[in-house]
């Protein structure tokens, strides 16, 4: 049975409560090196972004909502 994604976020709840205090801490150590604050940001939106494109489907994809009401074929 596939899982909606609300209930992968809370499955992984305790884990995924890790990824603010990193990337907290990820700008923090790039700060202290010297970079900018904001640049390290910006490639972090950036990254994640290509991340989010390129990453493979996981087995448990996110249902989708069917597109099987009765205005949707209106038109066509």
């Amino acid at each position: 049975m596939e899982q909606k994604w609300e209930e992968l976020m809370s499955d992984n709840q305790n884990i995924l409560k890790e990824v603010k205090p990193r990337l907290h801490a990820l700008i923090g150590e790039l700060v202290a090196k010297g970079a900018e604050r904001s640049a390290v940001i910006y490639m972090i939106e950036k990254e994640s972004a290509q991340l989010r494109d390129t990453m493979e489907i996981p087995d448990h994809q996110i249902d989708e909502p069917s597109n099987d009401w009765p205005s949707a074929t209106k038109g066509q």
